[in-house]
């Protein structure tokens, strides 16, 4: 059943607060990895989590479900994803580039003939998601 009122505190109480455990949980799990690697990508982590821990919580505030509920649902978890990338963007600190490879070194060569690497200082729980 809907409730009478539209919108109150609470409401953004649960998707803040959802939003802080899948920032918290995606920045830890980012710091004892230490980097972006073909099997974890912080970016997509976190909009999992966010499906995840957004319909668990949701769920317990429905009585029945109704089809309307999974259309509220499915909104509420894009509101809990992007404050979490916000928070993530506000608060984390970029990655920051301590050596590159110089054009200089790459005249000449194709890209097979050399490696391209990006030196950075290691990634911490503070580290933003997206670059």
């Amino acid at each position: 059943m809907m409730q009478e009122t539209f919108f109150n505190i609470s409401q953004t109480l649960t998707i803040g607060g959802c939003a802080l455990v899948v920032v918290l949980i995606t920045s830890v799990i980012h710091h004892w990895i230490g980097k972006i690697t073909r099997w974890w990508d912080p970016k997509w982590a976190s909009f999992l989590f966010s499906l995840v821990i957004g319909v668990i919580v949701q769920l317990q505030f429905i009585e029945v479900l109704e089809p309307l509920h999974i259309l509220v649902i499915l909104w509420n978890n894009c509101l809990i994803y992007l404050t979490a990338v916000g928070f993530n963007a506000a608060v984390g600190r970029p990655v920051e580039v301590l050596a590159e490879i110089s054009d200089a070194q790459k005249k000449g060569k194709t890209e097979d003939e050399y490696t391209p690497f990006i030196i950075s200082s290691e990634e911490t729980w503070r580290t933003r998601w997206f670059a």
